[in-house]
């Protein structure tokens, strides 16, 4: 279950009534990793595991599925809201030992909220070696496609979601959250899964393209990441760098390309002020 029904009082056009109207469920999820408690987030609730696999992933705590040994509902405490993650012995190399945060548990809803040194906030990513071209008028199509998917946001209002396209343009993964970093999560989880890492393409994104969520595309080896909104100032300064393809203010028929536009193919032969 996503949404609740919640009986509301509403003024418009001078009148007063009420009326029932769904609410999205947003509730707390605690991640342990190796019995420590190591993040909290809210988040809807219904789709944990991906979350959670896609959490670490971006996190950098894991580089593959083989990485995991486990990832579980708490059993001992019947807790649905707790999220245990066994690890292999071995983890990715250059990772941080996730033991160093034990303890401290991180709000994660801005996605940097709980981290304490600027080596948290920013990972240390290789620039992308892909570069793979499309044509604008295909980015309005996957952007349709995107929005045919957002039945809770049509419902509620009150979600964010992620949709991830092959190269193929055809879907790999789409999810809703409360949280964009959570739905980028849930994305991500999905993908590492299936073992489709190789096959990330372009992702769009209902929210503003801010560093996290371009970390997170750079991470998961997007090449061109699609915002409803607009960037920061950090987002474009990283896509540039990562070699990542940043489009802001994605409407239908019009967008803006902040960084890379040599990977969008247009019908127009003018591109000296790119």
């Amino acid at each position: 279950m996503h949404t609740l029904t919640h009986r509301s009082a509403t003024f418009k056009n001078d009148s007063l009534f009420h009326a029932e109207y769904a609410l999205a469920i947003e509730e707390l999820l605690e991640i342990y990793i190796d019995d420590s408690p190591y993040a909290a987030t809210m988040r809807l609730p219904g789709d944990d595991f991906n979350l959670v696999a896609g959490f670490c992933f971006s996190e950098g705590i894991v580089d593959a599925w083989n990485d995991f040994l486990e990832i579980a509902h708490c059993r001992a405490a019947r807790n649905p809201n707790r999220m245990m993650v066994r690890l292999r012995a071995n983890g990715p190399p250059g990772a941080a030992p996730h033991s160093l945060r034990k303890g401290h548990v991180s709000k994660s809803g801005c996605g940097v909220c709980g981290k304490e040194r600027a080596s948290d906030i920013c990972m240390n990513i290789q620039p992308l070696s892909r570069f793979d071209q499309l044509n604008l008028r295909d980015i309005w199509r996957l952007k349709s496609m995107y929005d045919c998917r957002q039945e809770l946001f049509k419902i509620t209002g009150a979600t964010h979601s992620v949709a991830i396209f092959d190269q193929s343009r055809d879907l790999l993964a789409f999810a809703e959250d409360i949280g964009r970093h959570n739905a980028f999560d849930k994305t991500i989880g999905r993908i590492l899964q299936g073992d489709h890492l190789e096959e990330v393409f372009l992702a769009i994104v209902s929210s503003r393209l801010s560093f996290e969520m371009t970390q997170k595309a750079a991470r998961a080896g997007v090449q061109i990441l699609c915002g409803l909104s607009a960037p920061t100032s950090m987002a474009v300064a990283m896509a540039a760098d990562l070699n990542i393809t940043l489009i802001g203010f994605l409407r239908h028929q019009s967008l803006t390309i902040y960084t890379h536009p040599e990977r969008i193919l247009t019908n127009f032969s003018d591109r000296k002020n790119f």
